[in-house]
C-alpha cells in the first residue's frame, strides 16, 4: 500500500484542514523567519534598530536617514554637508562654525563665514584675533584694515594705527624726559 496518492490535473486537490495547531506553526515560521531577517540587517548606529529601508553610511557607520542629525540643532543632514569633531561628533557646518571658531577678541563673537560663503578672514594681531570691522585702533577707533591708517602699529600690548602710536612714544619721552 502506498503512502502517497497521485492526483491527475483535472481531479480536484483535496480541501487544506486549518487546523489551531497548524496556523499557530506557520505564525511561528513567519516569525522565526522575520526574526532571523531583523537579525542578519544593519542597525542604524544611533538608535540602534536594523535599518529596514535606504541606508545612509557616513563616518564609517550606518545610520537611518532621519538619525543622521547635527549634535547641537539635530537638523537631519541627509544630503547636506556636514564635519566631524575631534571626538567624533557629527555638526552641520553652521553650528561647527559657531561652537568652534575663533571669537572675535573685541566684540567676543565667532569669526565665521557670512552665510552662503564658505570662507572668512581672519586678522591675528598680538595673539588676539579679530574680524576684519573689529580690527580698530584702541585709542581713535579708526578701522586698521583699510584706508590711510592700514597697518597696526603696536605699543605696549595696544592695537594701534601708526598716528596714535606715534603721539604715544612722544608722550612717553616727553614725560619721561619730564621726570629726570
Amino acid at each position: 500500500m502506498s503512502v502517497f496518492r497521485s492526483f491527475q490535473a483535472d481531479q480536484q486537490q483535496p480541501p487544506i484542514q486549518l487546523t489551531f495547531a497548524s496556523v499557530l506553526l506557520r505564525w511561528c515560521s513567519y516569525l522565526l523567519c522575520m526574526i532571523s531577517l531583523q537579525n542578519t540587517l544593519e542597525k542604524c548606529s544611533v538608535c540602534e534598530e536594523p535599518i529596514m529601508e535606504k541606508i545612509l553610511r557616513a563616518t564609517g557607520k550606518a545610520y537611518h536617514p532621519h538619525c543622521f542629525t547635527c549634535v547641537m540643532c539635530h537638523r537631519s543632514l541627509d544630503g547636506i554637508p556636514f564635519t566631524v569633531d575631534a571626538g567624533g561628533n557629527i555638526h552641520c557646518i553652521e553650528d561647527f562654525h559657531k561652537k568652534f571658531a575663533p571669537r572675535c577678541s573685541v566684540c567676543k563673537e565667532p569669526i565665521m563665514p557670512a552665510p552662503g560663503q564658505e570662507e572668512t578672514v581672519r586678522i591675528v594681531a598680538l595673539d588676539r584675533d579679530f574680524h576684519v570691522q573689529c580690527y580698530r585702533c584702541e585709542d581713535c577707533g579708526g578701522l586698521l584694515s583699510e584706508g590711510d591708517n592700514q597697518g597696526c602699529y603696536p605699543l605696549d600690548g595696544h592695537i594701534l594705527c601708526k598716528t596714535c602710536n606715534s603721539a604715544r612714544i612722544q608722550a612717553l619721552t616727553a614725560k619721561a624726559s619730564t621726570d629726570l
